[in-house]
């Protein structure tokens, strides 16, 4: 059976444990890799664009989009590193909130069906999970 023939909700379990899994793979990362960021990583693969070119601003879009994204990540809006939980999702709202502005960038700036119906899919799914981490984050407050 491949994940193509997967029910749906099966699929979204998965893609779930694979993003959990990911989640602590780029926390035990982050701790080895201190000093390291999504920003240092900007232009690396792209070839420069011609200044005032959509390329070149969507390009810029996408390394603001990483700068703000990992500055949330990393300042994890007063959650402590010891309390698992609530790191997971003060990471997890900057993170989705990346993901958001980078599906209203290829929106604003692509021309492939199937990736602007995904764009808006994930718009509209990550805006809900970052209103669920944020209440989570209301209910469960940083101890002192």
């Amino acid at each position: 059976m491949t994940t193509q023939t997967l029910p749906t909700p099966v699929k979204n379990i998965l893609l779930f444990f694979g993003l959990l899994l990911g989640a602590t793979s780029a926390v035990q990362a982050q701790h080895h890799m201190a000093g390291m960021s999504h920003a240092g990583m900007t232009g690396m693969a792209m070839p420069a664009a011609k200044p005032g070119s959509p390329v070149a601003a969507f390009q810029h879009g996408m390394d603001s989009v990483m700068v703000v994204m990992d500055e949330g990540m990393r300042r994890m809006d007063g959650a402590s590193p010891a309390d698992i939980d609530a790191s997971f999702a003060a990471m997890m709202v900057p993170h989705h909130q990346g993901a958001v502005d980078m599906a209203r960038l290829q929106l604003l700036y692509g021309k492939d069906p199937a990736l602007r119906r995904l764009a808006q899919s994930i718009i509209a799914e990550q805006q809900v999970e970052i209103q669920q981490m944020q209440a989570w984050l209301k209910q469960h407050p940083a101890k002192p």
